[in-house]
């Protein structure tokens, strides 16, 4: 049987893609490497015949083994409508949807030799609009991402096998907002993050495996606001830090794994180190830097003074 330029190899239902595969046959159909140029300065497609002059009508291209490949419709010029192009085993290899030459609905992929879809997406006018999905051959979630207007926007996922969540983001408009949290493959956090407009923000939480705290970071839209603090897998402080807009302040510690002292610095209010001392394995101080004594002014002496 012979439908649209195309033989029908297979028309029972139920049967899988490859037995339904759509043979090419060229008396019937329209050849687009013969028939139609796409200029890409114009993005038009235009006959070849009479270059100049938009194309319009539809046309196929064929895999080496003579099954179709991909038939396009054409609107003066611009691709249209929804088109569906294949694998050489004859199963889908994507459904698209144009409109006026613009990417414009939901576009879908699939695995070779299956109806299992690998991804979808969807666009409006040309542009990423909505949620794009990418699945494994077992039609597990891969990821799941939102968009607007070509901009991530909204909420981003990514998944380990069998659909266990891996990574949570949040996007405004193209930058990172709101909270962010990376999963161990036994559903862990190892780390949970907040931004403000693409910037740092909020406490930031790190983690071991064994799910016990390892750093804290305190930051406000970009700044070092607070504490930042670094323990090993026994719960001890290994270092902390003091910050405000940026700026470090009051005592910063280092220690040695058992607790003792390893490097002491002391700022000012200003960020200005005022003093510097580390011990070492034996529990030896050395002054590094010492902070400097003020100076009493002199009063001045008056004229009276003088002149007594």
């Amino acid at each position: 049987m012979i439908v649209s330029g195309f033989q029908m190899t297979f028309t029972a239902q139920q049967v899988p893609c490859y037995k339904k595969k759509k043979i090419c046959n060229y008396q019937y159909l329209t050849n687009c490497y013969e028939k139609v140029a796409f200029d890409s300065v114009t993005q038009r497609y235009y006959s070849r015949k009479n270059f100049g002059v938009l194309f319009d009508g539809s046309c196929a291209t064929c895999h080496r083994n003579g099954v179709l490949e991909q038939e396009i419709t054409i609107v003066e010029g611009r691709r249209n409508g929804i088109d569906t192009s294949y694998y050489p085993s004859g199963c889908p290899f994507s459904s698209q949807s144009f409109l006026f030459g613009s990417p414009h609905g939901k576009s879908t992929t699939y695995y070779d030799s299956t109806f299992r879809k690998k991804s979808e997406i969807e666009h409006y006018m040309g542009k990423l609009n909505g949620a794009y999905i990418s699945y494994d051959k077992n039609g597990d979630t891969l990821k799941y991402q939102e968009f607007q207007d070509n901009l991530p926007n909204g909420l981003k996922k990514q998944y380990f096998s069998d659909s266990r969540i891996k990574k949570i983001n949040h996007y405004q408009m193209g930058l990172m907002h709101g909270f962010q949290i990376i999963y161990d493959e036994e559903g862990n956090e190892l780390f949970n993050i907040h931004y403000n407009e693409g910037k740092k923000d909020n406490k930031w939480t790190y983690y071991f495996d064994n799910k016990k705290i390892a750093r804290v970071e305190e930051w406000s839209k970009g700044l070092k606001n607070g504490a930042f603090i670094t323990y090993n897998d026994r719960e001890e402080v290994m270092s902390e830090q003091y910050f405000k807009k940026d700026v470090p302040i009051g005592i910063h510690k280092e220690y040695y794994a058992d607790g003792r002292e390893k490097n002491v610095r002391i700022y000012c209010k200003k960020g200005e180190l005022e003093e510097e001392y580390a011990f070492d394995n034996f529990g030896v101080k050395e002054v590094i830097k010492e902070k400097e004594l003020k100076k009493k002014k002199k009063p001045k002496k008056t004229e009276g003074s003088l002149m007594n």
